[in-house]
């Protein structure tokens, strides 16, 4: 897959997008080449991108020892599956010569922030994904309440 629009059509966070949302979005994206053994991200870095796979293998290793490969064009590797508090906890690492599609943190977090349907369909999609790659990924804030005696 060359193009971001083809990449978005087969990604199951982004296919339910409207045309027009697809044509907001789709310009935000920059393309990388990927080599086998490249590190894209690691862990404990200012988190600065979120990445859709085009073409090859990743392997997203966590600091805690989980991982996760991703090998379907159309794969996302963004949010808490990737981050948290804009410190990546993944490191990120191409298996196979490839492609990715880049878009900065900041530009994506802005775009799902919108009180629309497409930042809706994208929040919506996202859960779906990330409960069948990475369930294990997906915080849990934990609130600490003061006991009351």
């Amino acid at each position: 897959m060359s193009s971001i629009s083809d990449v978005l059509e087969k990604s199951i966070i982004f296919n339910s997008l409207e045309d027009t949302d697809l044509q907001r979005i789709a310009p935000m994206f920059e393309k990388w080449e990927l080599h086998t053994g490249d590190i894209l991200t690691t862990a404990g870095n200012t988190a600065q991108y979120f990445f859709i796979l085009g073409k090859g293998t990743l392997l997203l290793a966590m600091k805690d020892g989980r991982s996760v490969v991703l090998d379907a064009p159309g794969d996302f590797v963004a949010m808490e599956l990737l981050s948290d508090r804009g410190m990546y906890k993944t490191t990120i690492t191409a298996l196979e010569d490839g492609m990715a599609f880049v878009i900065p943190r900041k530009v994506f977090l802005d775009f799902i922030q919108e009180d629309t349907p497409g930042a809706a369909a994208i929040m919506q999609a996202w859960q779906g994904f990330l409960d069948q790659v990475a369930a294990f990924a997906k915080q849990i804030e934990v609130i600490n309440v003061p006991t009351i005696f």
